[in-house]
Protein backbone atom coordinates (compact mmCIF):
# COMPACT_ATOMS: atom_id res chain seq x y z
CA UNK A 1 0.00 0.00 0.00
CA UNK A 2 2.68 2.28 0.95
CA UNK A 3 4.47 1.66 -2.10
CA UNK A 4 1.25 2.25 -4.20
CA UNK A 5 1.10 5.45 -2.48
CA UNK A 6 4.74 6.79 -2.88
CA UNK A 7 3.78 5.66 -6.97
CA UNK A 8 1.00 7.75 -6.56
CA UNK A 9 2.69 10.58 -5.62
CA UNK A 10 5.24 10.71 -8.09
CA UNK A 11 2.93 10.37 -11.20
CA UNK A 12 1.33 13.55 -9.55
CA UNK A 13 4.65 15.55 -9.39
CA UNK A 14 5.73 14.21 -12.67
CA UNK A 15 1.98 15.41 -14.03
CA UNK A 16 2.22 18.98 -13.12
CA UNK A 17 5.78 19.63 -13.27
CA UNK A 18 6.69 22.01 -16.12
CA UNK A 19 7.49 20.77 -19.21
CA UNK A 20 11.46 20.12 -19.81
CA UNK A 21 12.31 22.95 -22.16
CA UNK A 22 14.90 21.87 -25.11
CA UNK A 23 18.36 23.44 -26.08
CA UNK A 24 17.70 25.47 -29.03
CA UNK A 25 19.61 24.30 -32.03
CA UNK A 26 18.89 24.81 -35.60
CA UNK A 27 21.19 23.01 -38.24
CA UNK A 28 24.53 24.83 -38.79
CA UNK A 29 22.94 27.83 -36.97
CA UNK A 30 20.47 28.69 -39.57
CA UNK A 31 17.46 30.33 -38.52
CA UNK A 32 14.45 32.40 -40.45
CA UNK A 33 16.16 36.65 -39.91
CA UNK A 34 12.15 37.84 -39.62
CA UNK A 35 11.13 35.53 -37.46
CA UNK A 36 9.98 36.69 -34.09
CA UNK A 37 12.10 34.92 -31.34
CA UNK A 38 15.32 35.78 -34.21
CA UNK A 39 14.41 39.68 -34.74
CA UNK A 40 13.23 39.98 -30.70
CA UNK A 41 17.14 38.50 -30.19
CA UNK A 42 18.32 41.04 -32.46
CA UNK A 43 17.06 43.71 -30.93
CA UNK A 44 17.92 42.48 -27.36
CA UNK A 45 21.66 41.75 -28.23
CA UNK A 46 22.24 45.15 -29.88
CA UNK A 47 20.39 47.13 -27.52
CA UNK A 48 22.28 45.43 -24.42
CA UNK A 49 26.04 45.78 -26.78
CA UNK A 50 25.21 49.63 -27.29
CA UNK A 51 23.93 50.77 -24.23
CA UNK A 52 26.23 48.77 -21.40
CA UNK A 53 29.68 48.53 -23.77
CA UNK A 54 29.71 51.85 -26.23
CA UNK A 55 27.26 53.88 -23.28
CA UNK A 56 24.59 55.03 -26.28
CA UNK A 57 21.08 56.06 -24.83
CA UNK A 58 17.98 53.88 -25.93
CA UNK A 59 16.86 56.71 -27.96
CA UNK A 60 19.47 56.44 -30.70
CA UNK A 61 20.40 52.82 -30.25
CA UNK A 62 16.51 52.63 -31.72
CA UNK A 63 17.10 55.13 -35.07
CA UNK A 64 20.24 53.73 -35.63
CA UNK A 65 20.79 49.83 -34.60
CA UNK A 66 17.40 49.16 -34.57
CA UNK A 67 16.46 50.57 -38.01
CA UNK A 68 16.20 47.43 -39.67
CA UNK A 69 13.86 45.93 -37.04
CA UNK A 70 11.29 48.71 -36.38
CA UNK A 71 9.03 47.55 -39.27
CA UNK A 72 8.09 44.09 -37.13
CA UNK A 73 6.21 47.02 -34.76
CA UNK A 74 7.91 45.26 -31.45
CA UNK A 75 8.05 47.47 -28.37
CA UNK A 76 10.88 48.91 -27.22
CA UNK A 77 13.83 47.09 -25.65
CA UNK A 78 13.79 47.57 -21.96
CA UNK A 79 17.03 48.17 -20.08
CA UNK A 80 17.05 47.25 -16.63
CA UNK A 81 20.36 49.66 -15.19
CA UNK A 82 20.55 47.45 -11.97
CA UNK A 83 20.72 44.74 -12.83
CA UNK A 84 22.27 45.24 -16.42
CA UNK A 85 20.22 43.24 -18.91
CA UNK A 86 17.74 43.73 -21.73
CA UNK A 87 14.52 42.30 -22.10
CA UNK A 88 12.70 42.26 -25.53
CA UNK A 89 9.35 41.02 -26.39
CA UNK A 90 7.77 40.50 -30.06
CA UNK A 91 4.58 42.31 -30.94
CA UNK A 92 2.36 40.09 -29.35
CA UNK A 93 4.18 39.98 -26.18
CA UNK A 94 4.51 35.97 -25.47
CA UNK A 95 7.99 35.44 -26.37
CA UNK A 96 10.73 37.40 -24.40
CA UNK A 97 14.57 37.96 -25.13
CA UNK A 98 17.50 38.31 -22.38
CA UNK A 99 20.58 40.17 -22.66
CA UNK A 100 22.82 39.67 -20.05
CA UNK A 101 26.17 42.22 -19.63
CA UNK A 102 29.23 41.64 -18.02
CA UNK A 103 32.38 43.81 -17.19
CA UNK A 104 34.89 43.10 -19.64
CA UNK A 105 33.00 40.07 -21.39
CA UNK A 106 30.43 42.23 -23.62
CA UNK A 107 27.07 41.15 -23.90
CA UNK A 108 25.53 37.76 -24.08
CA UNK A 109 22.18 36.50 -25.19
CA UNK A 110 20.37 33.71 -23.23
CA UNK A 111 18.72 30.69 -25.07
CA UNK A 112 15.19 30.52 -25.60
CA UNK A 113 15.04 27.89 -22.64
CA UNK A 114 17.01 30.19 -20.06
CA UNK A 115 15.33 32.80 -17.75
CA UNK A 116 16.48 36.14 -15.78
CA UNK A 117 18.09 33.52 -12.71
CA UNK A 118 19.96 31.73 -15.23
CA UNK A 119 22.51 34.46 -15.64
CA UNK A 120 24.76 33.78 -13.07
CA UNK A 121 25.71 30.24 -15.19
CA UNK A 122 26.75 32.68 -17.75
CA UNK A 123 30.89 32.59 -18.41
CA UNK A 124 33.01 35.12 -16.18
CA UNK A 125 36.44 36.15 -15.97
CA UNK A 126 37.56 39.61 -14.81
CA UNK A 127 39.94 41.58 -17.06
CA UNK A 128 41.86 44.38 -15.05
CA UNK A 129 40.81 47.78 -16.55
CA UNK A 130 43.78 49.87 -18.48
CA UNK A 131 44.38 53.07 -19.69
CA UNK A 132 46.32 54.64 -22.49
CA UNK A 133 49.18 56.85 -21.63
CA UNK A 134 48.49 60.98 -22.50
CA UNK A 135 50.78 60.77 -25.71
CA UNK A 136 49.93 60.44 -29.42
CA UNK A 137 47.95 58.61 -31.47
CA UNK A 138 48.41 55.25 -31.54
CA UNK A 139 49.73 54.65 -28.40
CA UNK A 140 47.45 56.68 -27.15
CA UNK A 141 44.54 58.93 -27.89
CA UNK A 142 45.93 62.52 -28.33
CA UNK A 143 44.98 63.74 -31.75
CA UNK A 144 46.04 67.44 -33.39
CA UNK A 145 43.24 68.02 -36.31
CA UNK A 146 41.53 71.01 -36.90
CA UNK A 147 37.94 70.94 -36.01
CA UNK A 148 37.06 69.99 -39.62
CA UNK A 149 38.99 66.69 -38.81
CA UNK A 150 41.53 66.57 -41.64
CA UNK A 151 45.33 67.23 -41.47
CA UNK A 152 45.96 71.01 -43.05
CA UNK A 153 48.97 69.21 -44.76
CA UNK A 154 46.12 66.63 -47.19
CA UNK A 155 43.67 69.59 -48.49
CA UNK A 156 42.58 66.78 -50.76
CA UNK A 157 41.39 64.69 -48.26
CA UNK A 158 38.55 67.30 -47.21
CA UNK A 159 36.03 66.66 -50.13
CA UNK A 160 36.67 62.74 -49.85
CA UNK A 161 35.77 62.85 -46.23
CA UNK A 162 32.56 65.19 -46.94
CA UNK A 163 31.68 62.39 -49.61
CA UNK A 164 32.18 59.58 -47.06
CA UNK A 165 29.31 61.38 -44.93
CA UNK A 166 26.90 62.40 -47.75
CA UNK A 167 24.81 58.82 -48.23
CA UNK A 168 25.37 58.37 -51.93
CA UNK A 169 28.95 59.12 -53.12
CA UNK A 170 30.53 55.51 -52.58
CA UNK A 171 26.80 53.89 -52.66
CA UNK A 172 25.47 52.20 -55.80
CA UNK A 173 21.98 52.77 -54.13
CA UNK A 174 21.59 55.89 -52.16
CA UNK A 175 21.17 55.20 -48.39
CA UNK A 176 24.50 54.27 -46.82
CA UNK A 177 25.30 56.12 -43.41
CA UNK A 178 28.51 56.67 -41.78
CA UNK A 179 29.55 56.60 -38.62
CA UNK A 180 33.34 57.06 -39.01
CA UNK A 181 36.74 57.45 -41.07
CA UNK A 182 39.75 57.74 -40.37
CA UNK A 183 42.57 58.00 -42.33
CA UNK A 184 46.26 57.16 -41.03
CA UNK A 185 49.46 57.66 -43.48
CA UNK A 186 52.93 57.10 -42.29
CA UNK A 187 52.13 56.30 -38.98
CA UNK A 188 50.47 59.62 -38.63
CA UNK A 189 46.58 60.10 -38.03
CA UNK A 190 45.81 63.03 -40.92
CA UNK A 191 41.93 62.72 -40.76
CA UNK A 192 38.71 61.78 -38.65
CA UNK A 193 35.50 62.59 -38.55
CA UNK A 194 31.92 61.09 -37.28
CA UNK A 195 28.49 61.02 -37.68
CA UNK A 196 26.73 63.00 -34.79
CA UNK A 197 26.11 61.17 -32.01
CA UNK A 198 29.28 58.99 -32.63
CA UNK A 199 33.32 59.95 -31.75
CA UNK A 200 36.46 58.39 -30.69
CA UNK A 201 34.97 56.23 -27.98
CA UNK A 202 32.14 55.69 -29.48
CA UNK A 203 32.05 51.92 -30.02
CA UNK A 204 29.84 49.59 -32.70
CA UNK A 205 29.36 46.09 -33.54
CA UNK A 206 32.64 44.69 -36.35
CA UNK A 207 30.15 42.26 -38.15
CA UNK A 208 32.81 40.08 -40.31
CA UNK A 209 35.43 42.49 -39.72
CA UNK A 210 35.80 40.32 -36.02
CA UNK A 211 36.75 37.40 -38.67
CA UNK A 212 39.94 39.20 -39.48
CA UNK A 213 40.82 39.42 -35.93
CA UNK A 214 39.73 36.11 -35.23
CA UNK A 215 42.65 35.13 -37.95
CA UNK A 216 45.31 37.48 -36.69
CA UNK A 217 44.61 35.12 -33.31
CA UNK A 218 44.95 32.44 -35.11
CA UNK A 219 48.55 33.29 -36.36
CA UNK A 220 49.42 34.06 -32.49
CA UNK A 221 48.45 30.80 -31.77
CA UNK A 222 50.00 28.75 -34.47
CA UNK A 223 53.59 30.60 -33.89
CA UNK A 224 53.49 29.44 -29.86
CA UNK A 225 52.80 25.97 -31.25
CA UNK A 226 49.22 25.70 -29.98
CA UNK A 227 47.39 24.86 -33.64
CA UNK A 228 49.05 22.70 -36.58
CA UNK A 229 47.24 24.87 -39.41
CA UNK A 230 47.83 21.79 -41.65
CA UNK A 231 46.62 19.17 -39.30
CA UNK A 232 43.07 17.84 -39.28
CA UNK A 233 40.69 19.37 -36.48
CA UNK A 234 39.36 17.53 -33.96
CA UNK A 235 36.36 17.75 -32.03
CA UNK A 236 34.58 15.41 -30.54
CA UNK A 237 31.39 15.87 -32.70
CA UNK A 238 33.65 14.75 -35.44
CA UNK A 239 34.87 11.61 -33.88
CA UNK A 240 33.24 9.31 -35.41
CA UNK A 241 34.62 6.28 -37.78
CA UNK A 242 35.07 7.30 -41.07
CA UNK A 243 34.06 11.32 -40.29
CA UNK A 244 34.55 12.69 -43.57
CA UNK A 245 34.65 16.11 -41.55
CA UNK A 246 38.40 15.22 -39.93
CA UNK A 247 39.63 16.00 -43.10
CA UNK A 248 39.34 19.59 -42.46
CA UNK A 249 42.43 21.68 -41.32
CA UNK A 250 42.81 24.97 -39.88
CA UNK A 251 44.46 26.29 -43.34
CA UNK A 252 40.67 25.16 -45.31
CA UNK A 253 38.74 27.42 -42.83
CA UNK A 254 40.97 30.45 -42.90
CA UNK A 255 40.67 30.07 -46.72
CA UNK A 256 36.84 29.85 -46.49
CA UNK A 257 37.46 26.17 -48.04
CA UNK A 258 36.21 23.89 -45.54
CA UNK A 259 33.34 22.06 -47.89
CA UNK A 260 30.87 21.77 -44.99
CA UNK A 261 27.22 22.98 -45.53
CA UNK A 262 26.21 26.19 -44.03
CA UNK A 263 23.97 28.93 -44.36
CA UNK A 264 26.87 31.10 -46.01
CA UNK A 265 26.03 34.15 -43.96
CA UNK A 266 23.12 33.04 -42.31
CA UNK A 267 24.05 32.61 -38.38
CA UNK A 268 20.95 34.03 -37.20
CA UNK A 269 20.18 31.11 -34.90
CA UNK A 270 23.78 31.90 -33.05
CA UNK A 271 24.04 36.09 -33.55
CA UNK A 272 20.76 36.36 -32.67
CA UNK A 273 18.75 32.90 -31.54
CA UNK A 274 21.07 32.07 -28.57
CA UNK A 275 22.34 28.95 -29.76
CA UNK A 276 25.73 27.63 -28.52
CA UNK A 277 28.65 28.57 -31.35
CA UNK A 278 29.50 24.23 -30.85
CA UNK A 279 26.40 22.60 -32.00
CA UNK A 280 26.29 25.79 -35.22
CA UNK A 281 29.61 25.00 -36.20
CA UNK A 282 30.04 21.55 -36.19
CA UNK A 283 26.29 20.44 -37.19
CA UNK A 284 26.42 20.68 -40.76
CA UNK A 285 27.92 17.85 -42.99
CA UNK A 286 30.37 18.16 -46.03
CA UNK A 287 28.67 18.89 -49.44
CA UNK A 288 32.63 19.22 -50.92
CA UNK A 289 35.92 18.19 -49.95
CA UNK A 290 37.76 20.34 -47.70
CA UNK A 291 39.95 22.57 -50.13
CA UNK A 292 38.57 22.10 -53.10
CA UNK A 293 35.52 25.18 -53.03
CA UNK A 294 35.46 28.78 -51.77
CA UNK A 295 31.96 29.36 -50.01
CA UNK A 296 32.12 32.45 -47.83
CA UNK A 297 30.80 30.79 -44.24
CA UNK A 298 30.39 32.27 -40.67
CA UNK A 299 30.83 28.49 -39.22
CA UNK A 300 34.21 28.58 -41.21
CA UNK A 301 35.48 31.16 -38.53
CA UNK A 302 34.00 29.78 -36.03
CA UNK A 303 35.39 26.76 -35.53
CA UNK A 304 38.38 28.25 -36.08
CA UNK A 305 37.52 29.93 -32.50
CA UNK A 306 36.35 26.68 -31.46
CA UNK A 307 39.75 24.91 -32.35
CA UNK A 308 41.39 27.73 -30.30
CA UNK A 309 39.22 26.83 -27.25
CA UNK A 310 40.46 23.06 -27.44
CA UNK A 311 44.21 23.44 -27.81
CA UNK A 312 44.42 25.46 -25.09
CA UNK A 313 42.01 23.45 -22.91
CA UNK A 314 41.22 25.92 -20.47
CA UNK A 315 37.83 28.05 -20.33
CA UNK A 316 39.68 30.83 -18.48
CA UNK A 317 42.93 31.20 -20.52
CA UNK A 318 40.64 31.07 -23.48
CA UNK A 319 38.44 33.93 -22.06
CA UNK A 320 41.37 36.22 -21.57
CA UNK A 321 43.12 34.81 -24.74
CA UNK A 322 42.79 37.75 -27.21
CA UNK A 323 43.31 40.25 -25.12
CA UNK A 324 46.27 39.18 -23.22
CA UNK A 325 48.25 38.16 -26.70
CA UNK A 326 46.85 41.01 -29.56
CA UNK A 327 44.19 43.47 -28.39
CA UNK A 328 45.81 44.92 -25.48
CA UNK A 329 49.58 44.32 -26.73
CA UNK A 330 48.56 47.22 -29.34
CA UNK A 331 46.14 49.26 -27.36
CA UNK A 332 42.76 48.15 -28.72
CA UNK A 333 41.30 48.76 -24.87
CA UNK A 334 37.89 49.16 -26.10
CA UNK A 335 37.44 46.55 -27.56
CA UNK A 336 35.25 43.38 -26.54
CA UNK A 337 34.99 40.07 -27.69
CA UNK A 338 31.69 38.51 -26.63
CA UNK A 339 30.79 34.91 -25.84
CA UNK A 340 28.09 32.93 -26.18
CA UNK A 341 26.05 31.28 -23.23
CA UNK A 342 28.72 28.38 -23.16
CA UNK A 343 31.79 30.06 -23.34
CA UNK A 344 32.62 30.59 -26.87
CA UNK A 345 33.25 33.62 -28.65
CA UNK A 346 31.57 34.47 -31.35
CA UNK A 347 34.09 35.46 -32.99
CA UNK A 348 32.71 35.57 -36.93
CA UNK A 349 30.92 39.02 -35.55
CA UNK A 350 30.96 39.71 -32.32
CA UNK A 351 33.37 42.14 -31.21
CA UNK A 352 32.86 45.92 -30.15
CA UNK A 353 35.18 48.35 -30.66
CA UNK A 354 36.17 51.84 -31.28
CA UNK A 355 37.08 53.29 -35.67
CA UNK A 356 40.19 53.99 -33.68
CA UNK A 357 40.82 50.64 -31.84
CA UNK A 358 40.38 49.40 -35.97
CA UNK A 359 43.07 51.57 -37.09
CA UNK A 360 45.65 50.43 -35.15
CA UNK A 361 44.74 46.72 -35.82
CA UNK A 362 45.32 47.99 -39.49
CA UNK A 363 48.54 49.91 -38.18
CA UNK A 364 49.42 45.89 -36.81
CA UNK A 365 48.44 44.48 -40.20
CA UNK A 366 50.79 47.14 -42.28
CA UNK A 367 54.03 47.01 -40.49
CA UNK A 368 54.22 43.16 -41.23
CA UNK A 369 52.64 42.52 -37.82
CA UNK A 370 55.45 44.39 -35.58
CA UNK A 371 54.08 46.91 -32.85
CA UNK A 372 56.70 49.14 -31.57
CA UNK A 373 59.17 47.52 -32.26
CA UNK A 374 58.00 44.12 -30.61
CA UNK A 375 56.43 41.29 -32.82
CA UNK A 376 52.87 40.43 -32.16
CA UNK A 377 51.76 38.37 -35.32
CA UNK A 378 54.07 35.77 -36.72
CA UNK A 379 56.56 37.13 -39.33
CA UNK A 380 54.85 36.15 -42.51
CA UNK A 381 51.76 35.84 -41.57
CA UNK A 382 50.17 38.82 -42.62
CA UNK A 383 51.83 37.86 -46.29
CA UNK A 384 49.50 34.74 -45.93
CA UNK A 385 46.52 36.51 -44.73
CA UNK A 386 46.51 38.59 -48.09
CA UNK A 387 47.53 35.69 -50.35
CA UNK A 388 44.80 34.95 -52.64
CA UNK A 389 43.09 31.57 -51.51
CA UNK A 390 43.80 28.66 -54.18
CA UNK A 391 40.23 28.14 -54.18
CA UNK A 392 39.80 31.97 -55.15
CA UNK A 393 42.11 32.88 -57.70
CA UNK A 394 41.43 37.12 -58.55
CA UNK A 395 39.48 38.36 -61.28
CA UNK A 396 40.02 41.63 -62.61
CA UNK A 397 37.04 44.09 -61.33
CA UNK A 398 36.05 41.77 -58.38
CA UNK A 399 37.20 41.64 -55.13
CA UNK A 400 39.20 38.65 -53.68
CA UNK A 401 39.94 36.80 -50.69
CA UNK A 402 42.82 35.31 -49.26
CA UNK A 403 42.49 33.93 -45.53
CA UNK A 404 39.48 35.66 -43.69
CA UNK A 405 40.76 39.13 -45.38
CA UNK A 406 39.27 40.64 -48.70
CA UNK A 407 41.52 41.61 -51.23
CA UNK A 408 40.77 45.23 -53.27
CA UNK A 409 43.55 45.56 -55.34
CA UNK A 410 41.84 43.85 -58.62
CA UNK A 411 39.12 47.27 -58.22
CA UNK A 412 39.91 50.20 -60.53
CA UNK A 413 42.15 52.77 -58.88
CA UNK A 414 43.70 50.28 -56.28
CA UNK A 415 47.01 49.76 -55.36
CA UNK A 416 48.68 46.47 -55.64
CA UNK A 417 48.97 44.90 -52.64
CA UNK A 418 45.26 46.13 -50.89
CA UNK A 419 43.74 44.10 -48.81
CA UNK A 420 40.63 45.02 -46.20
CA UNK A 421 38.28 43.25 -43.80
CA UNK A 422 34.78 43.69 -44.28
CA UNK A 423 31.60 43.74 -41.82
CA UNK A 424 27.69 43.65 -42.22
CA UNK A 425 26.52 47.31 -42.74
CA UNK A 426 29.67 48.27 -43.77
CA UNK A 427 32.80 47.91 -41.25
CA UNK A 428 36.34 48.30 -43.30
CA UNK A 429 39.82 48.32 -42.19
CA UNK A 430 41.81 49.03 -45.39
CA UNK A 431 45.55 48.70 -45.55
CA UNK A 432 47.18 49.54 -48.42
CA UNK A 433 51.04 48.90 -47.83
CA UNK A 434 52.25 50.45 -51.32
CA UNK A 435 51.24 53.63 -49.53
CA UNK A 436 51.93 52.91 -46.40
CA UNK A 437 47.98 53.87 -45.36
CA UNK A 438 45.49 52.14 -43.68
CA UNK A 439 41.48 53.58 -43.97
CA UNK A 440 38.87 52.72 -41.62
CA UNK A 441 35.35 53.21 -42.29
CA UNK A 442 32.01 52.39 -40.08
CA UNK A 443 28.62 52.43 -40.55
CA UNK A 444 25.19 51.52 -40.10
CA UNK A 445 23.94 51.20 -43.37
CA UNK A 446 20.18 50.21 -43.77
CA UNK A 447 20.07 46.69 -45.46
CA UNK A 448 20.66 46.85 -49.38
CA UNK A 449 22.36 49.81 -49.70
CA UNK A 450 26.49 49.01 -49.50
CA UNK A 451 28.85 50.77 -49.08
CA UNK A 452 31.75 50.73 -52.21
CA UNK A 453 34.53 50.68 -49.86
CA UNK A 454 37.34 50.21 -53.18
CA UNK A 455 36.10 53.66 -54.10
CA UNK A 456 36.61 55.20 -51.45
CA UNK A 457 40.52 53.68 -50.87
CA UNK A 458 40.87 54.95 -54.40
CA UNK A 459 40.00 58.42 -54.02
CA UNK A 460 42.12 58.32 -50.35
CA UNK A 461 44.95 57.05 -52.44
CA UNK A 462 44.68 60.14 -55.00
CA UNK A 463 43.95 62.81 -51.90
CA UNK A 464 47.52 61.57 -50.42
CA UNK A 465 49.35 61.85 -53.45
CA UNK A 466 48.43 65.55 -54.72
Amino acid sequence: MLVRRLLGLVLVLLATRAPAQTAYRPLAGIDDESAPHIVAGYRAIFTCSAHFVAGRALEDIERVELADTQRFGFPSPQIDEVRRLVHSRDADATLERIAVFRPGMGCSLLPPEWGVADADRLPFVRHDPVRRPAVLFPAGDTVHLPPAGVDVSYPALSGVMERAFDGRSFAAKAGTLTTAVLVVHRGRLVAERYRPGFGPASGYRTWSTSKSITAALIGIAAGEGLIDLDAPLEFAQWSGPGDPRRAITGRHLLWMSSGLFSGGSNSAGVYFGGQDVASAATGGGLEARPGTRWKYANNDTLLLALALHRALADDARYLRYPYDRLLHRIGMYDTTMEVDHAGDFVASSQTYTTARDLARFGLLLLGDGMWQGQRILPQGWVRFLATPAPTKPPTDGQWGYGAQFWLLDRMPGVPAGTFSTAGRKGQYVTVVPGHDLVIVRTGVDPEGSDFAAHQLVADVVRAVQD
